[in-house]
């Protein structure tokens, strides 16, 4: 490495060459034996010959559940069990019986509403595993379900964790009740951004229809029920609306509703939306007949949901905005009537969106509100924040408002909750960083809002829809793990990390602590410190917001705030700021430790996932270490310590080789083509590069380099004109 791929260190070249030519050899790496094979605990074992699998149902959605569930037992156990469609006979020392008919139901033994239920029935010898739900949706979610209980997880739409047991294994007891917080539970892959699903839902391909299908059954396999994503001006309609039918008619027949998501007017278009109003000025023109032309063109395809969106940062005339969205809920009702209309109540604390209605100062995303009780609200969050902790972004000081907005609303009309699973745009997945903060945020939301809304005898969500960025780094995690908290919101938030672990086999325990001690720490120190904003990064869009007062990520003190500070001010930097990342570097780099002995004892069932985690956590320690050097390096400088200030730079440069390792490492297994993810190109997003090109080049980790490198040698910040913008 030395001499190659930028300057050469010499401090830590010197190392280099001092461990090559040691006389002692280095000591081994730990490895902690991980097998996929064991069994969980609290199992029992049945000769895998004598099972049946009797799936009670003639609804058309649950055929496909049916061939799953014993190609699945077949997969696990090593021989694949006997099917039918009627009940069980007792023939079977094992019987696996899934069924809507009031004979599950009697055996059940209670009356269950919503959901599905599960019960392990032993007699005479003979057992049976009922799954019981009055809803064909609720059985195939409950099937599913089942096959988790029984060792499968279903962490990813193209890749999956299915252990090779080699015999059947069932709990020893079993008896559950899941109903869900939302009836319409999903997600809406962001397709404004160039992320590995923009293809999938927008680019007509028999390789694309093949993805989204997957997609589709992953969606089922978790128990969700709905996916919607954002149209796009720049998609060529007449070849996209074949194809996108044929999507909902797959979707429809497993029992998947689908949305679209649209720009009511052109002033707050800032990307390439599929616009209704196209002009952004004049509201006194004919925008009655654009917008009627633009939901006919829509409606060509049956969607479930149609979704508006009123944009951020710009706001226009209230009444008119009220006046639009009536006349899209009424429009789209008498044109289609089982389409629900939903608006999404965004964010933004900017003067602008303080608008003045009727002699009252309203928020400007809920001016919904006023509006015809057919609409329903989608009331949106951003990143890592939730609706009860006190911190948020774009200026607000928490999101306490959305939540008391869902309060206000929701005894009236539909409601839906809206967060988000990542944000991208240099915050996290492109950094890039592995946040599983966003887990704990979307449980404490879900946790909550369950409870409060029963407590105050209000009416459950009618919906919970995460916006995704992404399911690389991790962040599929998210998804996955939010679309379980639906089906149990009382379950406490470990629950939820073991419904993840307990795949490692034999070493589950281990991880599961593991990633506790690492979502904590990310608590402590991102969230409750307040320091999330230093292992984010800045591109120059953000940089600009900022000077316009527009601020989308929370905000780090600029290496330059630091020169003319008192030492008593820079001492205190150091002893909170640089004190909280070093700990959590430290405390990361014990995690990460314990995760690489077993990722190194690994077999090959568990070992991609576990690489996948220890990369997270890998990535996230440099990321850290490489903050805090170059905020010392400023230090030094200030104290007029350029020799060390100088030291310090390289040392944060050989950390960014460091990352660039683990970068490549985890390329090499991304799920989908790595050019599209990566390169540039150009496509019908406004970025001309897939989602992961930043994370690929790593340019927020060497914009900050060349910030601190400008300083140093200039002992004035580089102009942003002059800095790269990581926007390519």
């Amino acid at each position: 490495m030395c001499g190659m791929r930028r300057t050469a260190l010499a401090s830590f070249c010197i190392a280099v060459a001092v461990a090559c030519t040691s006389s002692s050899a280095p000591s081994p790496l730990p490895v902690v034996a991980c097998d996929s094979t064991v069994p969980a605990s609290g199992s029992e074992s049945f000769p895998a010959t004598d099972v049946g699998v009797y799936v009670e149902s003639s609804d058309p959605i649950l055929a496909p559940v049916r061939a799953d569930v014993v190609s699945y037992l077949g997969e696990m156990w090593g021989t694949s069990p006997s099917t039918s469609s009627a009940a069980p006979d007792g023939s079977r020392r094992l019987s696996i019986w899934i069924s809507t008919s009031p004979a599950a139901a009697a055996a059940l033994g209670t009356t269950i509403g919503e959901g599905y239920a599960f019960r392990r029935i032993d007699s005479a010898g003979k057992t049976t595993l009922l799954v019981y739900a009055s809803d064909p949706g609720d059985l195939a979610a409950g099937a599913y379900a089942l096959l988790e209980e029984l060792g499968c997880r279903f962490f990813h739409p193209k890749q999956e964790l299915v252990p090779h047991l080699g015999a059947a294994f069932v709990p020893t007891t079993l008896q559950e009740w899941r109903r869900p917080a939302a009836s319409r539970r999903g997600l809406q892959p962001h397709t404004l951004h160039p992320i590995e699903y923009f293809a999938t839902f927008m680019e007509p391909s028999e390789a694309n229809l093949v993805d989204a299908k997957a997609f589709i059954d992953w969606l089922v396999k978790t128990g969700q029920n709905y996916v919607q994503w954002p149209l796009l001006s720049t998609v060529d309609w007449d070849s996209w609306k074949p194809y996108v039918t044929s999507l909902l008619t797959y979707a429809h027949g497993r029992g998947v509703r689908v949305g679209a998501s649209v720009e009511v007017w052109g002033g707050s278009a800032l990307q390439n939306n599929y616009v209704l109003v196209a002009d952004t000025t004049n509201w006194q023109g004919n925008w009655q007949s654009q917008m009627d032309s633009g939901l006919d063109k829509l409606l060509e395809i049956p969607w479930d949901v149609v979704d508006l969106t009123l944009g951020e940062f710009v706001a226009t005339d209230p009444q008119a905005v009220i006046d639009s969205l009536n006349h899209a809920t009424a429009y789209v009702s008498s044109r289609s009537p089982s389409t629900q209309v939903n608006v999404e109540n965004h964010v933004g604390n900017y003067p602008q969106l303080w608008v003045k209605y009727q002699g009252q100062t309203i928020y400007y995303y809920h001016l919904p509100q006023f509006c015809d009780a057919r609409l329903g609200q989608s009331v949106h969050t951003l990143s890592l924040f939730d609706l009860y902790r006190d911190w948020a972004t774009y200026a607000h000081p928490n999101f306490w408002l959305q939540h008391d907005y869902v309060m206000q609303e929701i005894p009236s009309r539909r409601v839906s909750y809206f967060p988000e699973s990542a944000y991208w745009i240099s915050a996290d997945i492109d950094v890039p960083l592995f946040l599983p903060e966003h887990l704990y945020a979307r449980w404490i939301d879900i946790h909550n809002l369950t409870a409060e809304l029963a407590d105050r005898g209000l009416p459950g969500l009618e919906g919970h829809l995460e916006f995704m960025s992404g399911h690389e780094w991790g962040y599929w995690l998210t998804d996955y793990l939010v679309a379980k908290m639906l089906w149990e919101p009382s379950k406490p938030f470990e629950y939820f990390l073991s419904r993840y672990t307990s795949a490692f086999g034999s070493c589950g325990s281990d991880v599961q602590t593991a990633l506790e001690q690492y979502v904590a720490l990310q608590t402590t120190y991102l969230f409750d410190q307040r320091l999330l904003a230093y292992v984010q990064g800045e591109n120059g869009t953000v940089d600009l917001g900022y000077l316009a007062g527009l601020e989308t990520h929370p905000k780090r003190i600029e290496f330059e705030e630091l020169l003319p500070m008192t030492e008593a001010q820079r001492t205190s930097f150091e002893s909170t700021v640089l004190a909280g990342l070093d700990a959590f570097a430290a405390q990361s780099g014990a995690i990460e430790d314990t995760i690489a002995a077993r990722c190194r004892g690994a077999d090959a069932t568990i070992g991609p996932w576990c690489d996948e985690l220890r990369d997270g956590v890998s990535i996230g320690r440099l990321r850290a270490q490489h903050a805090a050097l170059l905020y010392r390096a400023i230090l030094s400088y200030a104290r007029g310590d350029g020799g060390s200030a100088a030291s310090q730079l390289s040392q944060a440069s050989a950390i960014t080789q460091q990352a660039a390792q683990v970068v490549a490492g985890r390329e090499a297994h991304y799920r989908f083509d790595v050019q599209r993810e990566t390169g540039q190109y150009s496509n019908p997003t406004i970025y001309d590069f897939g989602y992961l090109r930043q994370a690929h080049t790593q340019c927020y980790w060497q914009r900050r380099e060349d910030q601190v490198a400008f300083i140093l040698q200039n002992g004035t910040p580089e102009s942003l004109s002059s800095l790269r913008t990581c926007a390519n």
